[in-house]
């Protein structure tokens, strides 16, 4: 059947319209699921205006110390930004450099697939930087289409984050498998306020005078501090091990730094440096000093939104394993013991997730599942080692004893640890060269994977017919290809986790278990 050149131009707008269509399955920048911390990339705050509506982001590449998460390590393919709708106008004029070579791909504008309706990105892409590129420019000059349309300053194309003047542009970090996605947040600063006109001269006062006339006082000083604090619920599974001092030191960066440009931006005097003041087991505990009170509450709007984000520096927006059983606090608030009781200050905010391990329709059989119903466990925490062949990672289950929350029924009497099943992508099985097994006091043996039925998502360890002896300590790995991730290839959702259930002899008996890297 031909059709005309209405049905056409019918099809063609239905077409138009349904590409159009965003899903809203991610509501906030950057509108798709990422790992956001940790990260060796970083824009500084602070973007320079050269003129001619070119703005200049300074890139900061810095690996935390000790990290070995894959986002520490990764390349830097694209930066998004948080634009207005209203700037995706047809062809408009836009241009990027780096380090004043044009970039590769021209930047685009485009609407957001999985985000709200209306949301909106600016992409730079095939930007081919990496680890070596601390201090690179990376410039976007901003013009209008043939009919003067567009966008040509950071006030008109940036979405702001909640609380922030216009002008102050978010940004995604991006590799390139679209797994690392750290945020920046960078403005112009503003001008310095014109200075005042010279007081006239006072009045000369009588001397007499003098002894009887009051000075007035400054104003208090207002002292802030910010907390990340871990709290029991009564219900931990495992006790966290603690932040190292490491993690404290790279969570206070990021928080000292927050505070400061903030409190640069909107004017606000720090009279005594905001620093890291305490490193626990688990709290983290950054303080400073405003010049007054009205200062300090300039910054209001600025903490209660970025609470979360200091949060997040510890959860990434999904809680690890050895995190289950604790709520993850971010705390703004005068200087105290602990978030539970802090004292009033002039800034006040927080923001707290309750952690709990996440459920899956994991094993694919009939057998009590439930944790601590047998002996024998698995630690929360992932380690990771070369693996048996060249190109390979191994990621390893640490197995423990435990006190079974029955001890007198069948699968609290269990005695010996008889294999062991783990929950991962069998379309993936070419991905995993070895499943090492290791018992406390032996040798790590290497053997080949053994899958269950397509469909099952089930890879096994077998046999292992450990005592408890055997299993406190020991080892079980999944040796992987390093062109596959972690979390490619274990099933979940959770960042860099994965399942494991520990069958007994009987294999009536099966708890689950989670650990993270």
């Amino acid at each position: 059947m031909r059709l005309t050149g209405f049905a056409l131009a019918l099809l063609a707008t239905l077409a138009i319209g349904a590409s159009a269509q965003q899903t809203g399955l991610y509501p906030t920048f950057p509108f798709c699921q990422c790992t956001k911390t940790p990260s060796a990339y970083r824009l500084s705050p602070t973007v320079t205006s050269v003129g001619a509506g070119t703005y200049c982001f300074t890139l900061n590449v810095k690996a935390p110390a000790g990290c070995t998460h894959k986002c520490c390590k990764a390349d830097l393919k694209k930066i998004e930004f948080n634009v207005n709708s209203a700037c995706d106008v047809f062809s408009p004029s836009l241009k990027a450099t780096i380090n004043g070579v044009p970039t590769k791909v021209a930047p685009a504008i485009n609407q957001a697939q999985d985000g709200p309706s209306g949301a909106t990105t600016l992409v730079l892409t095939q930007l081919g930087l990496g680890l070596a590129s601390d201090g690179a420019k990376v410039c976007v000059t901003l013009g209008l289409n043939k009919n003067g349309k567009g966008c040509t300053t950071l006030e008109e194309l940036c979405v702001p984050p909640a609380g922030m003047p216009a002008g102050v542009c978010s940004a995604a970090l991006f590799d390139s498998q679209n797994d690392c996605c750290p945020l920046s947040q960078a403005n112009v600063p503003s001008p310095p306020p014109p200075s005042p006109p010279p007081p006239s001269p006072p009045a000369p006062v009588p001397a007499s005078s003098l002894a009887s006339s009051p000075v007035a006082p400054p104003p208090p000083r207002c002292r802030v501090c910010a907390y990340i604090e871990l709290l029991d619920s009564g219900s931990v599974p495992f006790p966290f091990r603690g932040f190292t001092s490491d993690e404290c030191a790279q969570a206070a960066d990021v928080i000292v730094n927050d505070i400061t440009t903030e409190a640069q931006a909107v004017g606000a005097t720090i009279v005594s440096d905001f620093r890291l003041v305490s490193c626990k087991a688990k709290q983290i505990k950054v303080c400073g000093e405003f010049f007054s009170a009205q200062e300090g509450a300039l910054l209001q709007s600025f903490v209660t939104d970025q609470a979360s984000v200091w949060r997040d520096l510890v959860t990434d927006g999904q809680c690890p394993a050895y995190l289950a059983g604790y709520t993850v606090v971010a705390a703004v608030g005068g200087d105290g013991a602990t978030v539970n009781n802090l004292p009033v200050s002039c800034l006040s905010a927080a923001a707290s997730t309750a952690c709990a391990v996440e459920t899956v329709d994991f094993p694919k059989c009939d057998c009590v599942t439930q944790a601590f119903s047998t002996p024998f466990a698995a630690k929360p925490t992932l380690t990771t080692m070369d693996g048996p062949i060249k190109g390979t990672t191994a990621y390893c289950f640490t197995i423990t004893l435990v006190t079974p929350t029955n001890p007198g029924s069948k699968c609290g009497k269990s005695s010996s640890l008889l294999k062991a099943e783990f929950y991962a992508d069998d379309t993936k099985r070419r991905k995993v060269t070895h499943v090492g097994i290791k018992p406390a006091g032996g040798a790590m043996k290497w053997q080949a994977p053994t899958w269950g039925a397509v469909g099952e998502y089930t890879l096994k360890a077998t046999p292992l017919n450990w005592s408890k002896a055997q299993a406190e300590g020991g080892q079980l790995c999944l040796s992987l290809n390093n062109d596959t991730t972690l979390d490619e290839f274990c099933m979940g959702t959770t960042t860099d986790t994965c399942w494991v259930n520990l069958f007994d002899d009987s294999k009536d008996c099966c708890p689950v278990y989670t650990s993270s890297l």
